[in-house]
């Protein structure tokens, strides 16, 4: 524990166990809220009734403005950033011209959590991290705060097991009247004045009744009746609307042991929430908060049911327990008072109410007092106030504290209804004033009937679901957009990439939906990198593992499962976030950064490959570990069998959990859809073709760059050469080089060898006609177009329109040349849809069984690999009209290619090594399909078809994983078979220039593969650089020459004298392994090296893998990974394997 110096701090010690503290805490606080003298302590005031103050204005705003945003930027690590600044400068600014300024959300909701940990007299905020912060500045009249309470009380209330939560409505502002909330509680009981004096009901709530009363209320005059909520808006009118009765969680109060006492008849409201305060926070004044938690056992037993001055139920259960009560030495007040907590704590646990037991309170009470000492040097703490009755039995009668304020806090207000001109806006006779009643009353009759739809049309406009996700071909963002569609029609959902979102602000959302593709053997995409190393360092900086900087997602994954459990990484499938506040002595601990965050991943990835979906698992379980709370298990979706199925009940299973989660209860009129299954009509939409103004055809090149979020550049073919096989016959490898000569271009390019380039392919002219003549009607092809899709949705908030999708102006040609994909297989989602097209009774049927049946589907998408073309042809009734296929046909995604060329040898070209991809049957002869045609790879066959001078848009892609060692003089051993040479080309290429530069270079060397000699790539240029000492060529390995014996690049490595040698530059000399080609043969080659490891480090199995992973995790073992290729034979078998067991196990 953090101790200080006595010198720095004020002592306290707790007097039972003789542990001392030291609050240093105190000094930053600059708040007068005590009246103490010399002689005169007045701690012990009360002081919860205040007088209206002006409202701030200049300096006094700008002092504390300054102070909070500089706290809110050190909490989130990015004091003294630039963002940090400008912010400031922008608070500034705003407050010179108008003596506030507008915080911004996440802000808001960092003030109000604080000032729960700040709160001096609140002994339950060891959950202040949990409080769910409701922004509803927004509101604007006394309907929307009625409305939103609502929201508050149906979630706060969660069906019995309560949730802290605050409603923020709009703060004190010159010019307009303060925003009140008039009951001191949000629920409570009223009280009314008898004829003969008494008072029936609470007498704690008199005054406020009769302000009711005054406003036209009319209670029903019975001993707990609910009273109304009273609220004023900024024009200053007071207005009361009785709470819907589904709202108010009763407890009816009963006694284990006294049935006298249940037959009394008497209950409780099971949410206190206090509705009086305001916010004081960065220079604003929030004057109606309501804020909600749970109860102690003995605050409702002891002070509301027990105390004099409320509903005095001392004498009546001493007379129920036989006490004598004409004696203070029998001590019946104690002891009835102890029966009558008693009986609220049963009936609160046998209603399955939260509440917890005053003992267990102190002492999470204490050990919180004892972090808050340890984490920020103090805890300021109401002593009169934490202690509850009866408390010289509990650690916190016996421990000394500081009792101070310090902002943001929670402070108390005058009573508005004292000073309120009641004649203002009630004048006339009695029974005017009884005519507005009843108008109010059936205004009041129609606001509860719809209450639900009201209150959920307000939360749904302000509740965000972030929507975060990580690709490498864009199938990710694909469904990330598909579950902002679904989720819109509840939440407010923000679809954006990993790397473009502040990790730093993550704690302040309320909702987090991840979508995350696995690249490769198990890592991150390009842009989940940046994301991943963040939560990394977050779990790190909690007090986990240290030493996981360098862990893959796999690794990683394990490492956290084997913590923490299974259930972490799972989580139970009926585990919801309403359960997740069911204890509220639960301590949360500093590593609960996301304790307030509810979040769910859905993982997509290939079990062709062995980390399956490694990244999103790896999310998952990090999520999980800073605190936040799964709404619904992890999912994975596997590209091999029904990823789109899998991703559609996981969306669909999701936002009910959402919504239940939020207690958002969707009209029955609410159909959750995502594509559409089994439709009779076709897929009705306004979708639209309008001519376009712009004439020609224009460059769609900046189209590109917005549209990838990278710079694409035209580069210019200028040499394209087969070097092995035959354009013509079988499969054949290319080398291409694309070229710029702009000089402001050559400044802008910039790469390294093992980078990568993206090239934007396009789709052959002929086929693009002959679909376009397919489609019904045929559209012009000179035309230029601009397509407008608005999608209305049904909302709770009213139908939406939101524009699904945008292309810039052009020609259906373009658009299908440029930018759709139609070459790729329709998924079963599209399948559906566009059976609705199809006037031939047996194909509709047809296309919906293979739209719902994945074995089906499979199948005959690997018996066919269809294209939209062969689609339309083998579904000859299909009758499509262009903008469907237009709005529903993916984007064409970017290919990845390694870049063969070196930048200081080819400073104005770069080259690519290209295999053309054919759907092959043993390896060598192209596939040919029921229509009569083979497949190819769109991006290859469009390089290899690609003409001197033609114009490829491309954009260059960091791969910092493959990137040389710093040092150049470490050790390198680069295994790349077939065209996984290529990024090689610009290892050896980089390193002879450094060598003609006098720099002395380690050992490189080479191990390639090849079916035969003559393929062997680039056999004399390797050669000349093994001559001059460049690379080291040690074997190559030929798997289908006739007159030699087959090998695989892995056997030539575990030949002795390679593998020894293996092993010493790895072991001994810290050198680095490079594998460049297809997952199989990588996986092979990782077997191979952990087998030379465990042979010659003389080590066990397990103890050589772990050699191995080590490697790897320290970044001395690189793998650059093809995805999988419709050419490779291990994959199309595979393919097939999985397709005839669905099918099968659909039969």
């Amino acid at each position: 524990m953090k101790q200080h110096a006595n010198n720095e701090g004020i002592r306290l010690k707790n007097w039972s166990t003789g542990e001392v503290l030291y609050d240093t805490l105190h000094s930053t606080s600059n708040v007068k809220a005590l009246n103490c003298r010399s002689t005169i302590c007045t701690a012990n005031h009360m002081n919860t009734i205040k007088e209206v103050k002006p409202i701030r204005t200049g300096d006094a705003v700008l002092d504390d403005a300054k102070k909070f945003i500089d706290e809110f930027y050190a909490s989130i690590e990015k004091f003294g950033s630039a963002e940090h600044l400008n912010r400031w400068s922008e608070i500034k600014t705003q407050i010179e011209e108008s003596d506030g300024y507008i915080m911004k959300t996440e802000e808001l909701k960092y003030g109000a959590t604080v000032a729960w940990r700040n709160a001096p007299r609140c002994p339950g905020r060891i959950q202040w991290k949990k409080l769910q912060v409701f922004d509803s500045r927004h509101v604007g009249t006394a309907q929307g705060m009625f409305e939103a309470m609502c929201t508050h009380l149906q979630y706060a209330t969660n069906g019995g097991i309560l949730r802290s939560a605050i409603t923020v409505f709009p703060p004190r502002q010159k010019g307009r009247c303060d925003f009140r909330v008039w009951n001191s509680t949000m629920i409570g009981y009223a009280c009314y004045k008898q004829p003969d004096g008494t008072l029936l009901g609470d007498p704690f709530n008199l005054e406020l009744t009769q302000a009711a009363q005054k406003l036209g209320w009319a209670g029903k005059g019975t001993r707990q009746d609910i009273l109304p909520l009273i609220v004023q808006a900024g024009d200053g009118e007071a207005h009361f609307f009785d709470i819907p009765e589904d709202l108010v969680l009763q407890v009816p109060l009963r006694h284990p042991k006294y049935e006298k006492f249940t037959d009394l008849g008497y209950k409780w409201f099971a949410l206190p929430g206090v509705s009086c305060l305001k916010l004081d926070c960065g220079g604003l004044e929030f004057s109606a908060i309501p804020f909600s938690g749970w109860y102690s056992d003995s605050e409702i037993g002891s002070r509301d049911l027990g105390d004099k001055h409320r509903f005095n139920l001392a004498p009546v259960m001493a007379g129920i327990m036989g006490l004598n009560t004409e004696t203070n030495e029998s001590n019946w007040r104690d002891l009835a008072v102890s029966e009558l907590v008693v009986a609220v704590a049963h009936s609160f646990r046998e209603a399955k109410i939260t509440i917890v037991d005053h003992q267990t309170a102190c002492e999470t009470f204490i050990e919180h007092f004892k972090s808050e000492h340890e984490e920020r040097g103090g805890c300021p703490t109401d002593w009169v106030w934490v202690n509850p009755p009866g408390s010289f039995t509990t650690p916190v009668y016996h421990q000394e504290v500081l009792f101070y304020w310090i902002k943001p806090l929670y402070d108390y207000q005058d009573q508005p209804w004292k000073t309120y001109n009641f004649g203002k806006h009630f004048r006339g006779t009695l029974e005017k004033r009884e005519i507005d009643y009843l108008k109010r009353f059936r205004h009041m009759a129609r606001a509860a009937l719809f209450a639900q739809r009201m209150f959920m049309k307000a939360y749904a406009n302000r509740t965000k679901a972030m929507i975060l996700y990580a690709t490498e071909t864009g199938k990710s963002l694909g469904f990330a957009k598909q579950l902002a569609h679904v989720f819109s029609k509840a939440f407010k959902p923000e679809v954006m990439c990993m790397k473009d979102y502040d990790v730093a602000k993550m704690e302040f959302q309320d909702l987090i939906l991840v979508v995350a593709s696995t690249f490769g053997s198990g890592d991150p995409p390009d842009n989940g990198e940046k994301f991943y190393k963040s939560l990394k360092k977050r779990f790190v900086e909690q007090g986990n593992t240290p030493n996981i900087a360098s862990d893959k997602p796999a690794r990683l994954a394990a490492r956290i499962q084997a913590q923490e459990g299974e259930r972490n990484m799972r989580g139970p499938l009926v585990k919801l976030p309403s359960q997740r506040f069911e204890d509220p002595a639960q301590i949360v601990k500093s590593s609960d950064w996301l304790i307030n965050v509810r979040f769910s991943c859905f993982a997509l990835g290939s079990t062709v490959y062995k980390d399956y979906c490694a990244f999103g698992k790896a999310l998952d379980a990090l999520l999980g570990s800073l605190g936040a709370e799964r709404i619904h298990r992890l999912e994975c979706g596997d590209e091999m069998s029904g990823q789109e199925k899998t991703f559609k009940k996981w969306a669909n299973d999701t936002f009910q959990a959402a919504c239940e989660a939020f207690h958002i209860k969707l009209p029955t009129k609410v159909v959750v859809t995502i594509g559409t299954e089994s439709v009779q009509e076709p897929v009705q939409s306004n979708m639209e073709l309008i001519f376009a103004d712009a004439p020609g055809r224009p460059h769609f090149t900046e189209y590109f760059s917005n549209a990838i979020g990278e710079e694409v550049l035209p580069l210019t073919v200028t040499y394209n050469e087969v070097i092995a096989g035959s354009r013509d016959a079988g499969p054949c490898t290319i080398q291409i080089k694309l070229s710029w000569q702009d000089v402001a271009m050559n400044k802008a390019v910039s790469f390294e060898p093992g980078d990568q380039l993206g090239i934007l392919p396009q789709n052959g002219d002929d086929m693009v006609l002959k679909l376009i003549q397919r489609l019904d009607p045929v559209p012009s092809l000179e035309q230029t177009y601009r397509l407008m899709t608005p999608n209305e949705i049904s909302t709770i908030a009213g139908p939406n329109k939101e524009f699904v999708r945008y292309l810039p102006p052009a020609t259906v040609f373009d658009w299908f040349k440029k930018f759709l994909d139609i070459t790729t297989p329709p998924t079963m989602m599209l399948l559906s849809e566009l059976a609705t097209y199809a006037t031939n009774q047996t194909e509709k049927e047809r296309l919906n069984r293979l739209s719902e049946d994945p074995g089906k589907y499979l199948h005959w998408r690997r018996s066919r690999w269809p294209t939209i073309l062969s689609l339309l042809e083998e579904f000859s009734s299909l009758s499509i009209p262009a903008v469907v296929l237009i709005y529903k046909l993916p984007l064409m995604q970017p290919c990845f290619y390694s870049i063969s060329s070196c930048l200081l040898s080819s400073p104005t070209c770069v080259d690519l090594t290209v295999g053309v991809v054919n759907i092959t049957d043993d390896g060598s002869s192209p596939v040919i399909f029921p229509d009569g045609s083979s497949r190819s790879g769109l991006c290859s066959m469009y390089l290899n078809q690609a003409t001197i001078g033609t114009t490829v848009n491309a954009f260059f892609r960091s791969e910092p994983r493959f990137h040389l060692p710093e040092n150049p003089t470490v050790p390198i051993i680069m295994v790349g078979p077939g065209t996984g040479i290529a990024p090689f080309r610009s290892f050896w290429m980089h390193r002879a220039e450094l060598m003609r530069g006098g720099q002395h270079l380690g050992t490189a060397i080479f191990y390639g593969g090849y079916r035969t000699q003559e393929l062997d790539l680039y056999r004399e240029e390797k050669w000349k650089y093994h001559n001059m000492g460049a690379i080291e060529l040690a074997a190559t390995a030929y798997s289908r020459e006739v007159v030699i014996e087959r090998e695989f690049v892995q056997h030539k490595m575990m030949i002795d004298a390679n593998a020894r040698r293996i092993y010493e530059l790895l072991d001994s000399h810290g050198g680095h392994i490079y594998v460049c080609g297809d997952f199989y043969m990588a996986n092979d080659v990782k077997s191979v090296i952990v087998s030379i490891f465990q042979e010659y480090g003389n080590i066990n199995a397990d103890e050589a893998a772990s050699a191995v992973e080590n490697l790897i995790n320290s970044g001395r073992y690189h793998e650059d990974i093809f995805g999988i290729t419709v050419g490779a034979r291990k994959t199309h078998l595979e393919y097939k394997r999985k397709a005839r067991l669905m099918k099968d196990n659909a039969v």
